[in-house]
């Protein structure tokens, strides 16, 4: 009998120490929690809705719950109307505010706003006056997963994609791009000019929108076209050949 105890907590304790590593490793790690609060904290982004002046913040999930009071976003427009009734408005619509924090945990990334929130005339001094005006301290925005995060979601471009349901991140997108350039090509972009070789979203991040755009006759297995600037009082003619610059010309 005790021979078969100690087999049966010797495979018990094995079973937990094989265990071990998958959950000590759950969850994003902090390198990529860090990469994330770096390209966020301190910049501007503009709000597409109406946020309420609430420290508890405004939930948004990755995944809808679906339900008559949820849009396609995963936002609880039902609850949404009710915390700005209740407390007024801390980010208007169209309105450009400054990320003060992050703090990402468990499931959820917190984005604070304008001081998200919490500012002296914040969410308890909104619910003493009329509803549905703005008030100072800013809002907040819990991205919600219902799991635990990963470093794949904290990657820049899916985490935008998730803060552009409710936010304005062209800005912070072309930040995120500009990291992945070459030191030749980011400095190219810095100087706001133009080489060959470069693609189109390199151009976009140093020329912006082109005023023209022109598609050329195409020799068979190439797709050519032809971008227009005015810059500096010179016209710029931009060829791409298969998407990337093939020719760069000033007149």
């Amino acid at each position: 009998m005790r021979d078969k105890l100690q087999r049966l907590t010797a495979a018990g304790i094995f079973a937990v120490v094989a265990l071990y590593p998958v959950y000590a490793w759950a969850g994003a790690s902090h390198e990529a929690k860090r990469s994330l609060e770096h390209l966020l904290l301190g910049k501007d982004v503009k709000a597409l809705t109406q946020l309420p002046a609430t420290k508890e913040g405004v939930d948004i999930y990755y995944t809808s719950p679906g339900g008559k009071d949820w849009d396609e976003r995963g936002l609880n427009l039902k609850n949404l109307t009710k915390w700005l009734k209740d407390r007024g408005v801390g980010v208007d619509s169209n309105q450009v505010v400054t990320i003060t924090n992050v703090k990402i945990h468990g499931d959820m990334v917190e984005v604070h706003l304008g001081g998200g929130g919490m500012g002296r005339r914040g969410s308890k001094h909104a619910q003493a006056k009329a509803p549905v005006q703005e008030r100072a301290g800013g809002s907040r925005i819990n991205f919600r997963y219902k799991r635990d995060i990963t470093d794949a979601d904290l990657e820049p471009k899916p985490f935008l994609d998730f803060m552009g349901r409710l936010l304005d991140v062209s800005e912070l997108r072309n930040e995120a791009a500009m990291r992945d350039l070459s030191p030749d090509v980011r400095h190219a972009v810095e100087q706001k000019t133009v080489a060959e070789g470069m693609t189109y979203q390199m151009v976009l991040l140093s020329f912006g929108e082109p005023e023209q755009k022109k598609i050329n006759d195409s020799s068979e297995g190439k797709l050519s076209e032809t971008w227009f600037y005015m810059k500096n009082g010179q016209r710029w003619a931009i060829d791409f050949t298969n998407g990337k610059v093939s020719k760069v010309q000033k007149f």
